[in-house]
């Protein structure tokens, strides 16, 4: 069932188009018309299965029936009473196309694996064509349009013809252009992710394709179609092999429309067009299978070279995250020892100090230590939660969390000295993960009480504030702190920086909170003046259910 939602975002031409489309592209159907009411190449099919991926049932059947009711005219039958049970079969078999698909097999219509490849051709194209054409055959026949001698003549002849016609027109459109219609809105149920926008290839390759494209027409004006079809596919094969599934369907539907189209357009000019006859099944059969083989080798090739570029990047992330590991380790090891040498240290002395009064003094300097070394541990928990914990999301009210953070960061030395100013959280709630919001939000904070200036008569002040804009909301931490240097500041989101060995801090905190922040599409930015303080911003995203 389609979406309210979404559907209110299509533009208004979406519910025009079909009509216009489906008009043309039957006229010029008219022009492949071998028998009374068929034609070689119907080519509306194809752009119906097209659409109705695109932009659903409602803009698609409707428009398909009438235009497909009115049309019927034109292909000989008079009666206007059978119009509509003449065009009724092929919007049968678009509705039994988007079924089987997209409903039952649950198909991506954007064909991103050979898994997806095969399920389009065999529950979008080959069963609904064939229970399509089933029923206009039996039709024609009923109503005295065919004679039965010639129904399983016309039906092989209609189903290798419009198969070449719909799997050479669908699977390019569908593949080069939803990436287009996705990044403009124009889809009624996009893909959950983001498709890649088509990649410009090195100059010598564009003049390849060129050369590869010229061949095949000269091919088309020099050698008898009937007698050499196969060399189309060859030369077909070793695009796909070469570039992959994209320029292997454009390569396919180049070769169906200077070898079947284009010859039926302009016959004088093309006087090598395939000849009629008992010979044409062959070609149409063979030619049908190696556009099949091409298709399904470029898109095999596309999924291996897909494979070969994640596992590199893998293989660069892992390469990068041992390192990570290996300082981490050293880093948090020394880290972890001197809060203990730290408490170690002041026991022995507090056991060889007889004064009574010191002893207070000793406890709150191991007290010091083991608040460092808690702050340090928790940290290490966050980095961990973060990496093994999935994703979950829940409305959360921002003020609310805000006010359970500042709870915890409460004994803080100096923490009630500081002004906390949360009067300018406008945007109530939003839709994310809690325990990453968290994360992300407590190391802001807690810089901020860190590193505020330690001077007498500065009124310390921390001010949280946030700002829906268009999908996103906008989060900031604004302070009145030391401020970073401008050298430093692309510096600071590294793991274990710190600017100085006096600095306070593990150096781990805004490491996580960039980490964090990337794993739920959260975008950390910095402002900061030198002495004047800091202000860090989040550009929060809605996450889906």
């Amino acid at each position: 069932m389609n979406n309210p939602r979404l559907d209110s975002k299509i533009p208004w031409w979406t519910w025009v188009a079909p009509f216009i489309l489906f008009h043309a592209t039957g006229h010029i159907s008219l022009l492949f018309k071998y028998s009374q009411g068929v034609s070689t190449f119907y080519i509306p099919t194809a752009i119906a299965v097209v659409m109705i991926n695109w932009w659903g049932f409602a803009r698609v059947i409707p428009a398909m029936f009438i235009v497909a009711t009115l049309n019927t005219y034109y292909w000989g039958i008079a009666d206007w009473r059978l119009w509509p049970l003449f065009s009724a079969s092929e919007v049968i078999g678009v509705m039994i196309s988007y079924l089987l698909f997209r409903k039952i097999v649950k198909g991506n219509y954007w064909l991103p694996s050979t898994r997806d490849l095969l399920l389009f051709t065999f529950f979008a194209i080959l069963i609904p064509l064939s229970v399509e054409l089933v029923l206009l055959q039996f039709t024609l026949t009923y109503f005295g349009e065919q004679s039965l001698n010639s129904f399983g003549e016309n039906f092989l002849h209609n189903w290798l013809g419009e198969f070449t016609a719909n799997f050479g027109i669908a699977t390019p459109l569908l593949f080069s252009f939803t990436p287009l219609l996705q990044r403009r809105g124009w889809l009624l149920h996009p893909p959950e992710v983001t498709l890649p926008g088509k990649q410009a290839k090195p100059i010598y390759k564009r003049v390849e394709i060129s050369l590869i494209y010229i061949l095949l027409l000269i091919l088309s004006f020099t050698i008898p179609f009937e007698k050499y079809w196969f060399a189309y596919g060859l030369i077909s094969l070793y695009i796909a092999i070469r570039f992959g599934f994209g320029e292997a369907l454009f390569c396919n539907l180049y070769v169906f429309l200077i070898t079947y189209v284009i010859p039926v357009l302009y016959p004088e000019e093309w006087s090598l067009a395939p000849k009629a006859g008992s010979q044409i099944y062959y070609i149409f059969l063979g030619n049908l299978l190696l556009s099949l083989f091409v298709a399904i080798t470029g898109r095999v090739i596309s999924d291996l070279r897909q494979v070969e570029e994640n596992l590199s990047l893998q293989k660069k992330e892992l390469e990068i995250t041992n390192q990570e590991l290996d300082r981490f380790v050293y880093s948090a090891s020394h880290d972890l020892s001197a809060p203990l040498k730290s408490i170690l240290g002041l026991v022995t002395i507090s056991k060889m100090d007889t004064n009574p009064h010191a002893s207070s003094q000793y406890l709150n300097e191991i007290e010091k230590s083991v608040l460092k070394l808690d702050s340090f541990i928790a940290e290490i928990l966050d980095y961990s939660r973060n990496k093994r914990v999935d994703i979950t999301t829940e409305q959360l009210e921002i003020k609310a969390l805000c006010q359970e953070i500042l709870d915890n960061l409460k004994y803080m030395d100096n923490f009630s000295k500081i002004q906390i100013d949360l009067n300018e959280l406008d945007q109530e709630t939003i839709l994310q993960d809690k325990i990453r919001m968290k994360i992300i939000l407590s190391n802001l904070i807690s810089n901020a009480i860190r590193f505020q200036k330690r001077i007498p008569d500065h009124q310390s002040i921390i001010k949280i504030s946030s700002k829906k804009k268009l999908n996103n909301t906008f989060i900031h931490v604004e302070d009145n702190g030391e401020g970073i240097r401008p050298e430093l500041s692309p510096e600071i989101f590294k793991m274990f920086y710190r600017a100085s060995d006096k600095s306070p801090g593990s150096g781990l905190g805004l490491y996580i909170a960039k980490e964090t922040a990337d794993k739920i599409g959260v975008k950390i930015s910095l402002q900061s003046e030198y002495g004047k303080g800091s202000t860090f911003t989040l550009e929060v995203p809605e996450l889906k259910n």
